[in-house]
């Protein structure tokens, strides 16, 4: 009966009444913890994952950059393949002597600093993308002009282009990495087109020891016709987007760099942020060497300068030019072509394993030690020098000689990789592409001189004279250091570009809260995810 009146009773009442327990206020707050704690789950992975395929993009990014960096890296060695050929008594089709031979060699670094001058507004007009591009016209009418070449002069100037390519290729590319690149990669990345350039000499070298040297020249157009496919498919530095007016592309270029929408648009607020500041207090009609003339500026500029200086005075390039001669000074006999490649290949090793370096090591830290182990290993050639002046030449000389060499090497690795470095990091983003150009060029007209009266300098103190002069040059390059250069190893560019705007110099007066500054990119999340708990 009971149960035909409940069938009677739900015609009129349809629904039934349920009734449900109520959990106490103990287990409502496990459930909402145990929800939290899902969310940040997911937020880490979600954040793990963006940020590796932001480093994936960036790393990508940077080795198309590397493509270009080592096929400009060719005709700074092609020189050595080219002349002995030229010089060999088997052929006569252009004959040279030895002064045509030199401008042959010299007129590359001749050319570079032209290309640099052009490089800075070329960079800040058509971007740095579109420059790296336009430095590839001129590379492929160098190598191709040189590979059909019927006389001295066009030879000349075949490589008066090749030069002026990759001068224009230098500035743009350093800053290209650095406005690409996050703070703890950056470490890593920018000096990668110093192990590109060197593996392209060492490239040349290869080709050259099996291969006659026009087709040297015409297989030397591959690595440019890669580098314009890749670079062709990467974005424009959104540092340079913004400024000139294309927010939805730096949006666009910065989620493909950082792997995250809304970390890259975190960062474009931040960097409208800051542009808008900087505009207000900046006059639109202020020239380059008034913006130069700026506390924020001039600061890196004395920096670089007197560091490059330094640098050539402590031997960076001259005894990587005459490393050779000078071991043949203690009478070694080997293969010339052979000891170039090995000559080349220790640089490439050695700038693959300062770039990993970069990672782990303060840049300040880096850079003291090798001026020290510089300075070291040239006064013992030095002295060993003065040591066995008037005594006959015996078999330890050599081995002594090419370990004192080995070492300086070794050390001086990181000086000759360090000014790309400081170009790309120090100088303040509204001048960044027009002085890395100009002190690019500045660098290389100074190579230029340096090289040229190195004979000469050589003649007066003779080669153990030579190098207590670079031995003196690589300990006041570590004072210098050591007093003004800023470590910028895990900061911002925005960073580093306040830390300039202050009123120090001296890098022990600095504002000591620039040095506890961390990075912590998971922070953020967890504290969100803790909030929305």
């Amino acid at each position: 009966m009971s149960v035909e009146r409940d069938d009677e009773y739900s015609k009129f009442m349809p629904n039934k009444l349920a009734y449900h327990v109520v959990p106490g206020a103990d287990f409502q707050c496990k459930l909402a913890h145990q929800n939290s704690r899902k969310l940040s789950t997911i937020d880490e992975q979600d954040y793990e994952q963006a940020n590796r395929r932001g480093m994936r993009n960036q790393v990508l990014a940077t080795c198309a950059v590397l493509l270009l960096s080592a096929g400009c890296g060719m005709p700074i060695g092609f020189s050595a393949v080219l002349l002995p050929q030229l010089s060999d008594g088997n052929t006569t089709e252009i004959p040279i002597d030895v002064d045509t031979g030199s401008w042959i060699a010299s007129v590359h670094s001749l050319a570079t600093p032209f290309g640099s001058l052009l490089s800075g507004p070329l960079a800040d007009y058509l971007g740095r993308r579109k420059t790296l591009l336009v430095s590839v016209i001129p590379l492929f009418l160098g190598w191709s002009t040189l590979a059909t070449a019927k006389s001295v002069k066009i030879m000349i100037f075949a490589r008066f282009l090749c030069g002026f390519a990759t001068g224009i290729l230098g500035g743009p590319g350093q800053v290209y990495i650095a406005e690409t690149a996050e703070p703890n990669l950056r470490s890593l990345l920018i000096g990668a087109p110093y192990v590109a350039y060197s593996c392209g000499i060492l490239l040349v070298y290869s080709l050259g020891s099996i291969m006659y040297w026009r087709n040297v020249a015409w297989c030397a157009n591959v690595l440019p016709f890669l580098a314009v496919v890749s670079i062709y498919c990467i974005p424009e530095t959104p540092s340079w987007l913004l400024r000139n007016g294309h927010e939805k592309k730096a949006l666009q270029a910065l989620t493909f760099l950082r792997g995250s929408e809304i970390s890259a648009q975190k960062e474009v607020n931040d960097m409208k942020q800051r542009l808008d500041k900087e505009r207000a207090t900046t006059k639109t009609n202020e020239n380059i060497f008034r913006l130069c003339c700026q506390r924020v500026a001039i600061k890196p500029l004395v920096i670089v300068i007197v560091f490059s200086l330094l640098q050539m005075f402590s031997g960076t390039f001259i005894v990587i030019f005459y490393a050779i001669d000078i071991v043949s000074e203690f009478g070694a006999d080997f293969d010339s072509k052979q000891a170039a490649i090995w000559t080349a290949a220790v640089r490439v090793v050695c700038c693959m394993i300062f770039c990993a370096i970069l990672i782990f090591v303060r840049r300040r830290r880096i850079m003291i030690l090798s001026g020290i182990g510089s300075g070291v290993f040239c006064l013992a050639l030095s002295g060993f020098m003065y040591a066995r002046v008037g005594h006959p030449k015996m078999s330890y000389d050599v081995l002594v000689a090419g370990g004192c060499l080995l070492g300086y090497i070794v050390f001086n690795t990181a000086l000759m990789v360090m000014p790309g470095i400081m170009i790309g990091e120090l100088f303040p983003a509204r001048i960044r592409g027009r002085t890395a150009g100009g002190v690019f060029a500045s660098m290389n007209v100074a190579l230029f001189i340096f090289a040229k009266g190195f004979p000469a300098l050589q003649s007066l103190l003779k080669m153990r004279g030579v190098f207590l002069v670079f031995g003196f040059s690589s300990f006041l390059l570590t004072i210098f250091m050591c007093l003004f250069q800023p470590e910028t190893k895990g900061r911002s560019l925005e960073h580093i570009e306040d830390y300039f705007n202050g009123n120090n110099w001296l890098w022990f007066r600095r504002d000591r809260g620039y040095k506890t500054v961390k990075l912590l990119p998971l922070q953020p999340l967890k504290e969100n995810a803790a909030e929305s708990a």
